[in-house]
């Protein structure tokens, strides 16, 4: 993780705008009035928490953190970013030889790890070998698309068939292979593959860079599912499978649903339920719930109705808890009996039919899934029933057993509600209300906790949750690029090509040309395609050194840069294309560029439309006209574009417009 994203990820744009503006919630979105020009109206700023940015409707000012700051007290950004890892708690630094060493050593796991993905899903779809793994998604009546699309694998039942290709086709050492968590040393100093004989899951990180590998065993092999160990990549705590496909559904939906396996999964992306996650055979984390709270605060726990699922989903929610924030109001229950803790996440709980899994219901009857995700039981409602099932109410011990349990809960409770459910506990457990009442008010005092802090219930007969990985991952530019990855790859080409730029803003400029509203909406410049704060920052440094006239080289000028940028510089001109492929640099770049584009509209449509559900009667006529106008010509604009056909490789698949 670079620093910039270290202080994205520790700053929240709408708190940090509504420091000095007024904002006020408009679905989804925040707005207020613009504090670059004047608009007394209508309030045109719009801050978009899911994409931590913002934009003026009026004066067009837009990005991120760092271009709010940048230009609310003009700063340049080597200012700006010291401002901000100050407010953030982030030391600025330069990289040691060791953690550039590090870097380095990153970029070659992923090298690896991408090759063996390959393999894997060679073997699964052309060797006779691999029968087996095809015989077993057939069973699970996996399609052909969603194969290609999660490219599934198949490891062959032999010691050393994935290490012999790495080592001798590939180049790669033993030592590096091990260090990717594919291979095992033996003690005589040999080594030998990790997975054997599995259906192999390539795991992804929200990039959609390949970290880790899941395999599940078709024979009676031991574990029955086994995960890449611990790397310098992977830390399974921090990582949830599907997400990298998943997170614009679960925007979409503002609901993320986490089931348990890796197969229901896949089977709730075939269906089209895509807003659908999985741990790594392991309960929430606090790194999953930092994750999916960049997405939505709505989240869905569908795990097994047995007793382990049952203890999976209370350690899930007891991390939940864990990891709200301290500094927050104290919980409270909607009127549907959710909990909220303030500012956090909103929990839901599906139960799942006795003996079936969310691949089976999804499957046998979509409807029924869908169904059960509606119906999903209030935590609160979970939380007695599964706290007090098997205890016996006309027994003492188990009267005092279930109040110990859920007395820390409704001590979270506002008056209210701890009202309602004080009655309902009054009935089940056969004590009076009043009495339990007192006893909770005495077991809050003697606890002595600060008030406004919610407590943290965690009954005798569970385990603690996994605490918080400390973990960081630098990212190479990716060869292959969707969203936010493929402007990483277009400037590391304008860098290594300058003389391309010319070209691609006469492009950018003739393409909005049928739309005069667009021209300022979407821009005509390179920079309006760029969405990261460092390849913005990168690149109008880059225009800046172009303009200058004759001067260094390219590599020698990024050398005058200041820290980090000039180390993101060096890794984007260090990017090399395989050889075989350096020729089509001028097609990739224009692919890129046409991509970005066609993004950078459909976030346009989205936002306006968003804008325009929630302009309520204080807002100005010829504004609501003005949305309505733009949102017709972003409708034109997108009709005009020709999706591409689907291609039969998956890393092409990954980068379809239209996937």
């Amino acid at each position: 993780m670079s620093v910039i994203d270290d202080i994205k990820d520790r700053l929240d744009i709408v708190d940090l705008i509504g420091q000095s503006v007024s904002l006020r919630k408009a679905g989804k979105n925040f707005v207020g009035f613009c504090p670059f020009h004047t608009n007394t109206r209508t309030p045109a700023l719009t801050v978009f928490p899911d994409t931590q940015s913002f934009y003026c409707f009026g004066c067009h000012a837009s990005g991120t953190v760092f271009d709010f700051v940048m230009r609310q007290q003009g700063l340049d950004f080597p200012a700006a970013l010291q401002h901000l890892a100050d407010l953030a708690g982030v030391q600025l630094k330069e990289p040691t030889p060791d953690e550039q060493q590090q870097d380095q050593q990153r970029t070659r796991l992923l090298d690896i790890n991408a090759a063996a993905a390959r393999y894997f899903n060679y073997v699964l779809l052309s060797l006779g070998r691999g029968q087996p793994a095809r015989d077993y998604v057939a069973r699970r009546a996996l399609a052909p698309e969603t194969v290609e699309t999660f490219q599934l694998g198949y490891s062959l039942q032999e010691w050393d068939h994935l290490l012999k290709y790495l080592t001798g086709r590939k180049g790669f050492t033993p030592e590096e292979v091990v260090a990717a968590g594919l291979a095992i040393k033996r003690d005589d100093g040999g080594c030998y593959d990790r997975f054997r004989g599995r259906l192999i899951f390539p795991i992804r990180n929200l990039r959609g860079d390949i970290v880790g590998f899941g395999g599940r065993a078709l024979g009676d092999a031991q574990p029955k599912y086994l995960n890449t160990p611990q790397t310098l990549l992977f830390d399974k705590s921090q990582v949830l499978y599907g997400l990298d496909l998943a997170r614009d559904a679960i925007r979409a939906a503002d609901a993320t649903v986490i089931v348990e396996g890796y197969v229901d999964v896949l089977t709730a992306h075939q269906h089209g339920f895509r807003n659908v996650v999985a741990p790594l055979g392991t309960a929430l984390t606090a790194g999953h719930v930092a994750l999916l709270k960049k997405f939505s605060r709505n989240v869905y726990l569908a795990l097994d109705a047995d007793a382990a699922g049952q203890r999976a989903t209370l350690r899930g929610m007891d991390t939940l808890q864990q990891v709200a924030d301290p500094d927050a109001a104290r919980s409270t229950v909607t009127a549907q009996g959710l909990v909220r803790w303030e500012s956090d996440i909103l929990l839901h709980i599906i139960k799942m039919p006795p003996g079936q899994d969310p691949d089976e219901v999804i499957k046998t009857d979509p409807q029924r899934w869908q169904q059960l995700v509606d119906t999903a039981l209030p935590v609160m409602d979970f939380y007695i029933e599964a706290y007090t099932a098997g205890l016996d109410f006309t027994q003492a011990r188990d009267q005092q057993q279930a109040l110990d349990r859920l007395l820390p809960l409704l001590a979270q409770l506002d008056g209210t509600q701890q009202r309602v459910y004080l009655a309902r506990l009054e009935q089940m457990v056969g004590i009076k209300a009043e009495l339990i009442l007192d006893l909770l008010r005495s077991t809050t005092a003697h606890d002595g906790r600060r008030a406004g802090r919610a407590p943290q219930p965690r009954p005798s007969n569970q385990p603690t949750s996994p605490a918080k990985a400390e973990t960081g991952s630098s990212q190479p530019v990716p060869r292959t690029a969707s969203g936010t990855l493929r402007e990483d790859l277009l400037l590391a080409l304008l860098l290594r090509y300058p003389a391309t730029h010319t070209a691609v803003e006469q492009w950018l400029e003739q393409d909005v040309q049928d739309f005069p509203q667009l021209r300022e909406l979407l821009g005509q410049s390179i920079d309006s395609l760029l969405e990261r704060t460092e390849n913005r920052m990168l690149w109008q440094a880059f225009q800046a050194y172009r303009d200058g006239g004759d001067g260094p080289e390219v590599a020698a000028w990024l050398a005058t840069l200041a820290e980090p940028l000039c180390t993101y510089g060096q890794t984007l001109l260090q990017h090399q294309l395989p050889r075989s492929q350096e020729y089509r640099y001028r097609q990739d770049l224009e692919y890129s560029v046409k991509y970005l584009r066609i993004e950078q509209a459909r976030r346009w449509h989205r936002r306006v439309r968003q804008q325009l559900d929630y302009q309520d009667a204080t807002d100005a006529a010829d504004t609501k006209q003005h949305s309505i106008q733009l949102l017709e010509e972003l409708n034109r604009y997108l009709g005009r574009i020709n999706t591409p056909r689907r291609s039969s490789s998956f890393s092409d698949l990954r980068d379809t417009l239209g996937r």
